[in-house]
């Protein structure tokens, strides 16, 4: 909270704005506890927060991190592994995770309802392990990769049939809350907004190199943990393969739930599918995941030393575990001195100096045609009223009259809202009154340099 009152910005940049707005604003719509897009797990979890502010939601996320940390030090020792301690130090200081503390975005809660899940299945609540999976794609749409391999583990390997219904409760429960109220009886699939990036064809933020999120490692896990990472994962299916051990289910549910929610990034974003921008912060979600396999990793080396060097194996140990400490605690510390606090971005910067204009204006019985969520907190403008505010799609301007206010922009003007600027310079029906460009060029999306232009409808 010391980090979060020093800074002006947040983590996640518009997203983190736009998610805090649908949780806020749910007590007045309620028709947003169903949004797809802030997913109706992670509304219904932080709408109570985020009427307490930002910092509220920041309180949240604290708490994500903390229970997680807590989650992974109960099922450590449940699954036969020592260094408990060490397992709850990798959760609370992960560098992605603490990174997008100061946030309003969903990879904090879903961290911790992954983690949960795991929790349960260790501990036999096979049941309610099934419940808890079939609602994960509901705080983040990567649920359904995590549901898809807890129902491979629980109906195909554990052969517990009884439960494939429970797997379906939270699509149902959801789906048919959905058609009631909005009138969509395909309401989990029609409202994703990720399956409507795909159907659309676009592809707003290009795709990437094979190895991104690989390259990323160092700042997301730490170098010396991805190194383990690796190191455990071969020296698991080595044993499953050659050694024929029998299966240790709880740390193949793990396991596989790594490799299979990086393996789907890695993936999506090397061929720009489902809107997939190569985040980072994505890996949020499954740090909790990579600390037990970290904890798992150093279990089996401990035993490697006591065989190898009988006499020096625990001193050995002791001090490897020792590095991995200090490393642990010093990675999100250098990140520290260039990241806090965190300030607001460039972008941010210039809708600022528009609010300076803008509160000079007479435009508050005016409809504000834009998409750009921060615009909404500095300006105290309620974004899902109509009469006050639409959200800036190419469609939404066959709406538009006389006396409506646009604000373009060029990071949402060309991308999502799919409205390059001369078309709108072209058309007499709108009539350019303002412009913020600024004095030293910066780019946005897709490499376009950054500008705001103010437009009135006339006709």
């Amino acid at each position: 909270m010391l980090l979060a009152s020093q800074s002006m910005g947040l983590s996640g940049g518009s997203d983190s704005y736009a998610h805090y707005l649908i949780a806020k604003n749910t007590w007045n719509h309620p028709s947003l506890f169903l949004d797809q897009w802030g997913k109706p797990l992670y509304n219904l979890i932080a709408s109570p927060f985020a009427q307490f502010g930002i910092n509220g939601v920041i309180c949240l996320n604290i708490l994500c991190l903390i229970v997680s940390g807590l989650l992974v030090y109960k099922i450590t020792p449940k699954i036969n592994l020592k260094f408990a301690f060490l397992g709850f130090l990798l959760t609370v200081f992960s560098p992605v995770f603490l990174d997008n503390t100061i946030s309003s975005l969903t990879e904090p809660l879903c961290a911790l309802l992954v983690i949960l899940t795991i929790y349960l299945f260790v501990f036999k609540k096979y049941n309610l392990t099934a419940v808890l999976a079939g609602f994960l794609p509901y705080s983040r749409s990567e649920g359904f990769i995590v549901l898809g391999i807890v129902a491979i583990i629980l109906i195909i390997i554990k052969k517990q049939y009884k439960l494939i219904p429970y797997l379906f409760i939270g699509s149902l429960f959801l789906n048919t809350l959905g058609w009631v109220i909005d009138g969509d009886p395909f309401w989990v699939i029609t409202q994703n907004p990720y399956i409507n990036f795909e159907l659309s064809g676009i592809n707003i933020c290009g795709n990437g190199g094979l190895f991104h999120y690989m390259y990323a490692g160092h700042y997301t896990f730490g170098f010396f943990v991805c190194i383990i990472i690796l190191l455990t994962i071969c020296s698991f299916f080595g044993e499953l393969i050659l050694v024929n051990k029998s299966v240790n289910y709880n740390m193949l549910l793990i396991i596989m739930i790594f490799l299979t929610y990086f393996g789907a990034h890695v993936f999506i974003w090397w061929k720009g599918m489902m809107g997939s921008c190569g985040y980072v912060r994505v890996m949020t979600v499954i740090a909790p995941i990579v600390s037990i396999i970290v904890v798992y990793g150093m279990n089996k080396l401990n035993q490697l030393f006591f065989k190898m060097f009988p006499k020096f194996g625990k001193n050995i140990s002791k001090i490897i575990i020792l590095l991995l400490i200090i490393n642990t605690i010093y990675t999100p510390y250098r990140y520290h001195d260039y990241r806090y606090p965190l300030a607001i971005s460039k972008e941010q910067e210039q809708y600022h100096k528009l609010l300076s204009w803008y509160e000079n204006q007479d435009f508050e019985n005016r409809t504000k045609i834009y998409l750009y969520p921060y615009f909404s907190i500095i300006a105290g403008i309620d974004p899902y009223n109509q009469k006050e505010h639409l959200d800036f799609w190419a469609s939404s301007l066959q709406f538009s009259k006389k006396g409506d206010i646009l604000i373009w922009d060029s990071h949402f003007g060309p991308n999502e809202s799919g409205t390059p600027l001369a078309d709108l310079e072209s058309d007499k029906s709108w009539n350019k009154i303002h412009n913020i460009i600024p004095e030293k060029t910066f780019l946005t999306m897709n490499d376009q340099p950054f500008e705001i232009h103010v437009f009135e409808k006339v006709d």
